[in-house]
């Protein structure tokens, strides 16, 4: 079977905890966002898993816990 032709597939924890954040790419040189996907998207999975995203529910909690 061809890699292209198979669906990019998480296990169910693995899933859930991903779907339960929001993700972004480092800002570009617009001073824009790019929103990533990693529950969906094989590229998206493969850059979080390198560090390269930020969660954002995940720095706000670090945020909220420093201040207090």
């Amino acid at each position: 079977m061809d890699q292209e032709m198979t669906k990019f597939r998480l296990p169910r924890k693995t899933k859930k905890k991903l779907e339960k954040d929001f993700y972004t790419y480092p800002k570009s040189e617009q001073n824009t966002y790019l929103v990533a996907w990693p529950s969906k998207y094989e590229e998206d999975y493969i850059a979080y898993k390198k560090g390269l995203l930020r969660g954002l529910k995940e720095e706000s909690k670090k945020r909220l816990k420093d201040e207090r």
